[in-house]
């Protein structure tokens, strides 16, 4: 019977050990952008731990696995803190007292720590761990958790941004071809067609191809076809102006020769003298290998009469990127293009539709302006309306290559709406390397 009652105080003493503790109250989990805030208030009374005994009240912050453990607090026993006193005392710690962190049972503890930061606390909760210790026994006490809160948010990727500006052009009835790739060379000063230099054999062959292409199609009636002669930079205006028109003359009479069963005559052709071929000079400069290409680049593009343009030019480095010039870049440029044929067709739907779809770009509605060209998406005229539509619809990697399409079949819109496209994906990468690299800062 005497074994029963000892064993039945034992049990009773070890419920009346879990029973006492602390009370945390007016918890708080929060955060200032960089540390983790937790706040509470530890009350104790005459229930809580026994006097000989002491309570170690260690709070973290967890999710999952993850766990960050803050600073713990000490409730003393008014026995347990006069038996550490004294030991602390007997061992030359004279001075030794209660610090940061350690109370008597019966006083109000406002507990404050902070952490770091980190990405994985979203949400955030906070525990609190017990330990009973004192009297050869250690107790843990099962973990609570006492407060949740959502500390880190992870900040949004950046919305895409629709371009503020695009161009659209109409389309007309006119057949565009590649200019350079439809260049006669000539000798220099030189109006002579000569099939046998500069690859002109293989470019007449285009040439004439394309002539054919257009006079096969019942679409279309042709009404002219548009040439052009431009001579290079390097002889005088009057002398230039004159080889231009005559080269392109060259070329006119060269169609007419090979193709008589059309019956062409000079009256089928627009004779366009591009003079001077500075807009080739600075391309294909740029397109060189020459070092000192910005410098005569920014020559060009001053506002100076043209014999001053050549003049500076021929003054860089005493004469030698003139040189360079002559050999590398002028031989491109002393030229005959095929540029266009004008028609008249009463089958040229495309046409009508790709203007149609031009105007509801200009009035923001561009999902009602892709869905009336789309049908008409293989005509190069209607590349870079495809574009656009899809370009102010936020669809940049879908309307990329319909602009480089069109760009390809000389859109002169398309570059201009390739750089803006360009100019938002770059934005984008910049907000997402911000964002990265914040994120970085709460691994």
């Amino acid at each position: 019977m005497k074994k029963a009652i000892l064993i039945a105080i034992a049990i009773l003493g070890m419920s009346v050990i879990a029973g006492a503790q602390s009370k945390i109250t007016g918890q708080t989990v929060a955060h200032d952008g960089k540390n983790a805030i937790v706040t509470f208030n530890i009350e104790t009374d005459d229930n809580s731990i026994p006097s000989k005994r002491k309570e170690v009240i260690m709070p973290y912050i967890y999710n999952g696995k993850d766990t960050v453990w803050l600073e713990t607090v000490e409730v003393y026993g008014k026995n347990r803190y006069k038996r550490e006193k004294q030991e602390n005392h007997l061992d030359g710690n004279k001075g030794w007292d209660l610090g940061e962190g350690q109370i008597l049972k019966g006083d109000v503890y406002s507990y404050r720590d902070t952490a770091p930061l980190k990405r994985w606390m979203a949400p955030a909760n906070l525990g609190i761990r017990r330990e009973i210790v004192g009297c050869a026994c250690e107790e843990d006490l099962a973990d609570e958790n006492v407060a949740s809160a959502t500390l880190f948010e992870e900040p949004p990727v950046a919305a895409r941004r629709i371009p503020k500006d695009f161009a659209v052009a109409d389309a007309s009835r006119q057949w565009d071809f590649g200019q350079d790739e439809l260049e006669i060379i000539f000798k220099v000063s030189k109006i002579e067609i000569d099939s046998s230099v500069f690859n002109n054999e293989v470019t007449f062959g285009k040439i004439l191809s394309a002539v054919d292409k257009i006079y096969s199609n019942p679409k279309f009636k042709v009404d002219q076809i548009e040439i052009a002669g431009y001579a290079s930079p390097e002889g005088s205006r009057s002398f230039n102006n004159w080889l231009g028109e005559n080269r392109a003359k060259a070329l006119i009479d060269y169609i007419i020769e090979h193709r008589p069963q059309y019956n062409l005559t000079e009256a089928n052709f627009r004779l366009r003298n591009g003079e001077e071929n500075w807009a080739g000079l600075r391309r294909h400069l740029l397109a060189s290998t020459i070092v000192e290409k910005d410098q005569v680049v920014e020559i060009i593009d001053m506002d100076l009469p043209d014999e001053e343009k050549k003049l500076r030019i021929k003054a860089i480095d005493n004469g030698k990127v003139w040189k360079k010039m002559l050999d590398e870049v002028y031989p491109h440029l002393r030229c005959a293009r095929y540029l266009a044929v004008y028609y008249d067709s009463t089958q040229d739907e495309a046409v009508d539709v790709i203007n149609q779809a031009n105007q509801l770009i200009r009035e923001g509605k561009y999902a009602e302006a892709y869905d009336l060209v789309k049908p008409y998406d293989d005509d190069f005229r209607a590349y870079n309306t495809v574009g656009v539509a899809l370009m102010m619809q936020g669809e940049f990697e879908k309307a990329l290559p319909w602009l480089e399409k069109a760009l390809e079949n000389e859109s002169k819109e398309a570059q201009g709406n390739i750089d803006t496209i360009n100019a938002e994906l770059k934005y984008e990468q910049l907000k997402r390397d911000e964002r990265e690299e914040y994120l970085k800062r709460f691994e």
